[in-house]
C-alpha cells in the first residue's frame, strides 16, 4: 500500500497493511537533537513525508536570525499583536483585534482567499494523490481564532453573557471558513483539518451544555459538506474531552486526535473503537519525556490495542518535545513500525 491507500483504509476500516504514522517534533526537540533526530526520522518515515518535521526544523533555521531581540512581536493578519520568543514557532496574545465590542462594528475580516490560490491547489490535488499522498486541507479558524481576537478572559465573559457580538462573531467566521471548505471539497481532496483545543487537563473548558448549545451545531455546518460527499473530517482537539466525544462523531468527525492518555486510554477506546479513527497522542506528558523505552513501548500497545480493530481505526502518533531524550524517540518511532502491522498478531 501506498501512504494514501493506508491511511484512508485505516479511517475507513477497510484493512491497512499497518497503522498510518504521523510525526511531530517541536523546535525544541530539534535545537537538542540535530541532524541525528532528522536520521532517525529518516530511518522510520511517517506517512505524511515527514512533513511536520521537516516545517519545525525550517523554522528553527529561519528562526535564528530572524532577529537579535529575544521577544519578538508582530501583527497578524486579523490585526492581533503576539509576542513570542525569538526562534519558537508560536507565541501569546499580546493585544487583541478586538479588545471590546465598539472595536466590533467597524472591524474587517482579512480578503478570502483569491480565485488564484485556489486554482493553484486544485491543480495539484489529482496529481498528488495518484502519487499516493493524501491531501488534506485546513477547515479555517474557529474556537481558538476567536479567544485570540477577543483575549481569552474577554471571550469566556462573552460566552457566559451569550451576547449578540459572540453570536456574530462565530456566524461570521462559520461563514468566512465555508468560503474555502466548499471549494476544497469539489476538488476532491481526502480530508478536512480542523483543530481546537477544547480541555483542560481534568474538565472540559466549558460545560458540555453550553459547548452543545454554541459551539456543536456550527462545527456540524462546517463538517457538513464534507461528508455530505464522502470526504473525511479530522480533529484536533488536547485536553479533556470525554463529555463531547460522542457530539463530535454524531456531527461527523472522523479521524479524532485527542489528549487520550489524561481521560483513560481504555476509556476513550470504549467510546470510539470501531465507529471513529483515532489519531494517537502516545503520553507526552510524562511517558515519552520520562518514561523508559520499554514504557513507551508498552504505551504503543495500549493505544493500539483500544483504537484499532482487525480492520483499522488508528493513526500512530507522538508528539516530541525538547526534553525527550533521544533512545525515547528511537523506542517510540520503532514501536510505531513493529507493534503496527497488520496483522495484530501480538494482541492474540
Amino acid at each position: 500500500m501506498n501512504s494514501r491507500q493506508r491511511i484512508l483504509a485505516a479511517m475507513n476500516f477497510t484493512g491497512p497493511d499497518r497503522c498510518p504514522i504521523h510525526h511531530y517534533c517541536f523546535p525544541g526537540a530539534i535545537w537538542r537533537h540535530g541532524q541525528k533526530l532528522l536520521d532517525l526520522a529518516a530511518k522510520f518515515p511517517d506517512d505524511f513525508g515527514n512533513e511536520n518535521l521537516q516545517a519545525n526544523a525550517n523554522a528553527y533555521q529561519l528562526g535564528e536570525t530572524e532577529s537579535a531581540e529575544d521577544i519578538v512581536e508582530w501583527v497578524d493578519g486579523w490585526g492581533t499583536t503576539w509576542r513570542r520568543m525569538r526562534g519558537y514557532t508560536s507565541g501569546e496574545v499580546h493585544k487583541p483585534a478586538l479588545p471590546d465590542w465598539d472595536a466590533w462594528r467597524t472591524y474587517e475580516f482579512p480578503p478570502l482567499p483569491s480565485d488564484e490560490h485556489f486554482e493553484n491547489f486544485a491543480a495539484g490535488v489529482k496529481q498528488r494523490q495518484e502519487a499516493g499522498e493524501f491531501v488534506r486541507a485546513g477547515g479555517g479558524p474557529f474556537f481558538q481564532h476567536m479567544q485570540h481576537l477577543r483575549g481569552n478572559a474577554n471571550y469566556y465573559l462573552d460566552l457566559a453573557e451569550d451576547n449578540e457580538g459572540v453570536n456574530e462573531l462565530a456566524d461570521r467566521m462559520v461563514a468566512y471558513n465555508l468560503h474555502s471548505i466548499e471549494r476544497y471539497v469539489k476538488m476532491g481532496v481526502d480530508c478536512l483539518a480542523f483543530g481546537d483545543d477544547w480541555g483542560a487537563q481534568h474538565a472540559l473548558l466549558i460545560h458540555p451544555d453550553m459547548w452543545r448549545k454554541f459551539f456543536k451545531p456550527r462545527y456540524a455546518k462546517m463538517f457538513a459538506p464534507a461528508r455530505e460527499h464522502g470526504l473525511h473530517v479530522w480533529f484536533h482537539t488536547d485536553g479533556w474531552i470525554l463529555e463531547i466525544i460522542e457530539d463530535l462523531i454524531e456531527i461527523g468527525v472522523t479521524l479524532l486526535n485527542p489528549q487520550h492518555e489524561i481521560m483513560g486510554t481504555r476509556r476513550v477506546g470504549e467510546i470510539v473503537r470501531g465507529r471513529c479513527c483515532i489519531r494517537t497522542d502516545i503520553d507526552r506528558q510524562w511517558v515519552i519525556p520520562f518514561g523508559t523505552p520499554d514504557d513507551i513501548r508498552a504505551a504503543v500497545k495500549e493505544a493500539i490495542d483500544a483504537f484499532s480493530t482487525d480492520a483499522g481505526g488508528c493513526m500512530l502518533h507522538g508528539e516530541v518535545g525538547q526534553e525527550v531524550p533521544l533512545e525515547n524517540i528511537a523506542a517510540l518511532y520503532a514501536a510505531f513500525y513493529e507493534f503496527g502491522q497488520y496483522p495484530l498478531a501480538w494482541r492474540q
